[in-house]
């Protein structure tokens, strides 16, 4: 059974991390039949996708592929 990749529990389960720390768990866990076996940029692109699917905005750029840019963007579950 694979973790939700959008809505409510996927938003409390990455509330406070990075970008890169999801990221990173993309990077060694997909595809599921082969983990690990993305590279920076399909890593990159199912993370956009995902964000996509759940609603969040699109920035004015493509979404960086190296772990130290991503690093300086958190994630943070909206608060009402």
């Amino acid at each position: 059974m694979a973790p939700a990749l959008a809505g409510g529990a996927f938003t409390s389960n990455w509330s406070g991390l990075t970008m890169a720390d999801l990221s990173e768990r993309i990077r060694v866990s997909m595809p599921q039949n082969s983990p690990g076996r993305l590279n920076r940029q399909q890593v990159a692109d199912v993370l956009a996708f995902m964000l996509s699917a759940g609603g969040y905005p699109a920035g004015a750029a493509e979404l960086p592929r190296e772990a130290e840019i991503l690093k300086e963007v958190a994630f943070e579950a909206a608060r009402p």
